[in-house]
């Protein structure tokens, strides 16, 4: 983005020129280097995500500098100029991108995939992709269903910000700066004089009106953030426009600030060691506020808004400062430079190269490092051949001609690069046969992550067999159609897992016309809330009668196009299980799973009477397959025993489960083949 900064109170200065302030884009290129080494796991790369809130704030402090300028100088503000600037700027590499990942999805995806990745991309096309993947699964956890444009929701919020925010402008703060320019005289007629003072009353009113409807605005936000924060889905709270416009305004607010001429003074001549604080607070804002899978709860709770006032701050100190010396010139350097200019294209691009190439394997510094090379390389020719034309008005160099170099370069690059890694997706995914149709031979999976996780390896051995796969699992929810809860009563997921749940089976049974419904989950031995709306504890007579009662009614609503039902029993977490709980840091759940085992005995006692009476159910254990012992957490080193070792080929000793419940990359398609093996299927 062009970095132009005037201050009217500021003529003749060297921060009123019309020039691009180099140092801006060091602040861009360490933004995106945090978002990138936290999404690909680098170790200590917790609070990269905060990346995000410092594109924000940059956006907001920068757009507002322009809108009040142009608010000052005319009194109104040109919505439709605007508006297409953003969309020449911002556009055609986003769509470039979406195409480019719809494209590749329909080779390497896997068909249970391919439709939700269209979905993914009209809303990431419109700009409202955060809403959908608000409630599509965790962006926290990787949970077997990630889009390769999820990350896009980030750009769905800041352009909502682009249309709403010059819109709150025109509506509250330009009829106030032509009134008030009104008071001082009628325009036209006037001497030099009376110009002058009714630019001078425009510019305190421009500047007074925004900081107030930023920091009303913002503030709400900011409280609506803490507010809707749910440890067990941080989703909505992180990913809605309502609750993250906080941070563009406070950028915003600061840009308003910057135009009061002793508070441009005073950040000029203090523009380094303001420099330098900032740094440092974001350094801490990093090292703070990143827990091990997401935020810490501070960062919701008021650590987020501070985060971003710091920002703001080294933003406008960054903006001020002589660029000849100092922090200035680090940030101005050459390399950051040049990573902040392609900034936008590398983090468009390396979300997807991250879900294709990394996925959820073990981290890797080879496949981290192929990722940020690939993104920076088609980052490269979508700044050069893409967005640059636009941004200088060279339209017609963004004929075909130019686009098709980019597009095939991109495509080159997102195809070829993943293939000479082995184990990658794209090895895995086998090319579609003429084979047994929907009906024929199906398999629908019920259930929450770990089959999700699973479904990769299960759709390939799948496929090999002949036997069409569908999903109506969901991460973080339990098969059974209830409200489950903590301990205290709060809704897991959000409370929205039963009516997204039933969705997602019924459909899926509805296509499958019979076959084989599989249900592998864990959350029915939560805590709950009973028809009548009462609070069930688990283990209680009440909580199992109930527990039983909704089974039943489950399996009539899966069975009711033919099906049979099998359900694996709830297996034994693995010693994984210590790499996410701590002594002193257990999420509730996770303890509950190692703690109180007799709940899983007793939900699986409850299945296998339940399965003795009913003749559309059966019951098979797939924890025999990988544990070593009968004890809870087991001993899932592989292999679990001699008879195993061509399930799972990973080295003798590795963990067939590493966090103590999902299926490792060199595990799953053992598990896969094994678990089809036990139900029929194929």
């Amino acid at each position: 983005m062009t970095t132009l900064l005037n201050s009217p109170a500021q003529r003749g200065t060297r921060a009123a020129r019309h020039t691009r302030v180099d140092s801006l884009d060091g602040i861009r290129a360490l933004a995106v280097i945090a978002v990138i080494a936290y999404h690909v796991s680098l170790p200590g790369a917790d609070g990269g995500f905060l990346g995000v809130d410092v594109f924000f704030v940059l956006s907001g402090f920068l757009i507002t500098t322009l809108l009040m300028r142009e608010l000052t100088g005319t009194g109104r503000i040109d919505l439709g100029g605007f508006w297409v600037r953003r969309v020449l700027r911002l556009l055609p590499a986003s769509v470039l991108l979406i195409v480019t990942v719809v494209g590749v999805s329909a080779f390497v995806a896997a068909p249970f995939r391919r439709a939700d990745i269209g979905a993914d991309a009209l809303w990431s096309l419109l700009y409202v992709g955060n809403w959908r993947f608000i409630d599509a699964a965790g962006y926290f956890s990787n949970d077997g269903s990630t889009s390769p444009l999820q990350h896009v929701w980030s750009l769905a919020v800041e352009e909502q910000f682009y249309v709403v925010w010059p819109l709150l402008l025109v509506v509250c703060v330009a009829p106030w700066v032509r009134a008030c320019s009104r008071v001082v005289g009628v325009e036209g007629g006037l001497d030099s004089a009376a110009r002058s003072e009714i630019a001078a009353v425009r510019r305190v009113a421009v500047r007074r009106g925004v900081f107030v409807v930023a920091l009303v605005v913002g503030a709400a936000s900011a409280v609506w953030f803490a507010w809707l924060y749910d440890p067990h889905t941080a989703e909505r709270a992180y990913m809605g426009t309502d609750t993250r416009v906080f941070a563009p305004l406070v950028g915003a607010a600061v840009a308003a600030c910057m135009q009061v001429r002793g508070v441009q003074l005073f950040v000029t001549r203090r523009a380094q060691p303001l420099m330098a604080l900032g740094l440092v607070g974001v350094v801490a804002g990093l090292c703070l506020l990143g827990g091990q899978h997401s935020p810490r709860p501070a960062y919701f709770l008021g650590g987020g808004v501070v985060f971003s006032v710091v920002v703001a701050v080294l933003v406008a100190a960054t903006s001020a400062a002589d660029r000849r010396e100092g922090l200035t010139l680090v940030l101005g350097s050459t390399p950051l430079g040049w990573i902040g200019r392609i900034s936008y294209g590398m983090y468009l691009w390396h979300w997807p190269l991250v879900v294709w190439i990394i996925g959820d394997r073990q981290w890797s510094p080879v496949r981290a490092a192929v990722v940020v090379v690939a993104t920076v390389v088609v980052a490269q020719l979508s700044y050069t051949l893409v967005e640059v034309p636009l941004r200088t008005g060279r339209l017609r160099a963004v004929a075909p001609v130019r686009l098709l170099p980019a597009a095939a370069g991109v495509v080159g690059v997102v195809t070829m690069v993943p293939a000479v890694l082995g184990g990658t997706v794209w090895n895995r995914v086998i090319p579609a046969v003429a084979g047994p149709q929907v009906g024929e031979t199906s398999l629908v999976l019920v259930g929450d992550s770990v089959i999700q996780r699973l479904l990769p390896a299960l759709d390939v051995e799948a496929r090999r067999r002949g036997v069409t796969v569908l999903s109506g699992a969901r991460g973080g929810c339990p098969a059974l159609l209830v409200k489950a809860t903590d301990a205290n009563g709060a809704p897991l997921s959000g409370g929205n897992c039963a009516a997204q749940v039933g969705e997602r089976q019924a459909k899926a049974v509805d296509e499958a016309k019979g076959g084989v419904v599989v249900w592998w989950s864990r959350y029915e031995i939560a805590d709950r809330v009973g028809a009548d709306g009462r609070f069930l504890g688990a283990g209680s007579a009440e909580f199992w009668d109930a527990q039983i009662a909704d089974f039943r009614k489950s399996v009539d609503a899966l069975t009711v196009r033919g099906a049979r039902l099998v359900v694996v029993e709830m297996d034994r977490p693995g010693v994984g299980l210590d790499s996410r709980c701590s002594p002193t840091d257990c999420p509730e759940f996770l303890s509950r799973m190692r703690n109180r085992d007799e709940l899983r005995v007793e939900w699986n006692s409850r299945l296998r009477e339940y399965a003795a009476s009913d003749p559309r159910v059966s019951v098979i254990r797939m924890d025999d397959l990988y544990c070593r012992n009968d004890v809870t957490p087991c001993d899932d080193h592989a292999p679990a025993r001699a008879s195993a070792k061509d399930v799972f080929p990973s080295p003798e000793g590795s963990l067939t489960r590493p966090d103590g419940a999902h299926f490792s990359p060199a595990a799953a398609p053992g598990v896969a083949a094994a678990l089809l093996d036990r139900v029929g299927a194929g």
